[in-house]
């Protein structure tokens, strides 16, 4: 899922701190923006991006799958079990027209803007990480003098996530080849067993890995000076430099807009089209 893959769209092209300086706007951006709507196209276009980035749509469907429904099962809990108080509450509707189920505005403005920033910021990460590869992101940390242990251990543990992701699906088929997959699993006990077998045996894996590695940076010597040189060098580029450039004029437009600085016309609200479309 957050594995990289080679590729040759524009933001393979980029400098890992240029596409770290756009996610750091993105996530000031959708901290500020109250409008449904306004968030609704920063979601769309971050999707865009990940299009543009070389990301297909369907591996894109399968990269989000498990936390579109795991937001969607959160969206309707917080609107059906929201804890605003009763002087504030303003009911849209009743659910099948009964009283015991109302849905209310501010329930569902906040279910809804929950949502829209979890997959705004999932899909993001997954545009960095896919178009970014962690050595060229180490190494563009050692530019910018930070040390290269630091960046060496970062690295190695960004690097891990897809490995123990690779880890537990052998694991889990291994499982299912000795007939203990989870159709086997059809009592709470079983399944507590299957869960607790693959994550011993994920955890003892991946341990293992560990282990070999910091024998293999041992063995290399790793750390013995405070500074070293390295053989691929990440500069920043004109693109780099025009990315950024953009980059910053769209996010402070965007804060000037949400300001009221910027005399442009205000996104109507979805309340305000409900009520008009089914008033």
């Amino acid at each position: 899922m957050f594995a990289y893959y080679p590729g040759d769209s524009i933001l393979h092209k980029l400098n890992p701190i240029s596409k770290i300086i756009f996610l750091f706007f993105i996530t000031i951006l959708i901290f500020f923006i109250r409008s449904l709507i306004l968030f609704s196209i920063i979601t769309v276009s971050t999707i865009i991006i990940a299009l543009i980035s070389g990301i297909s749509l369907r591996d894109l469907i399968r990269k989000l799958r498990f936390i579109v429904l795991v937001m969607i099962i959160s969206v309707l809990l917080n609107i059906f079990f929201n804890a605003i108080p009763q002087g504030q509450q303003q009911v849209i509707f009743y659910l099948f027209g009964l009283e015991f189920l109302p849905i209310r505005r501010l329930a569902v403005y906040f279910a809804l803007k929950a949502f829209l920033i979890v997959i705004t910021l999932f899909t993001s990460s997954i545009i960095y990480t896919n178009t970014t590869s962690m050595k060229d992101f180490a190494y563009s940390l050692m530019r910018l003098k930070i040390p290269y242990k630091y960046c060496f251990d970062f690295m190695v543990g960004i690097r891990y996530i897809p490995l123990i992701e690779k880890e537990a699906k052998t694991i889990a088929m291994a499982q299912r080849a000795r007939g203990f997959g989870k159709e086997k699993a059809n009592s709470i006990r079983k399944a507590y067993n299957l869960v607790f077998e693959r994550l011993i045996s994920t955890l003892v894996s991946i341990l293992r890995k560990g282990h070999v590695t910091s024998i293999s940076m041992e063995n290399r010597c790793f750390g013995i000076y405070k500074k070293r040189t390295n053989l691929i060098e990440i500069k920043f580029k004109k693109k780099d430099v025009a990315f950024i450039a953009i980059s910053f004029i769209i996010f402070v437009g965007i804060l000037l807009y949400l300001f009221g600085i910027l005399p442009l016309p205000h996104f109507p609200s979805l309340y305000n089209l409900f009520t008009s479309l089914f008033s």
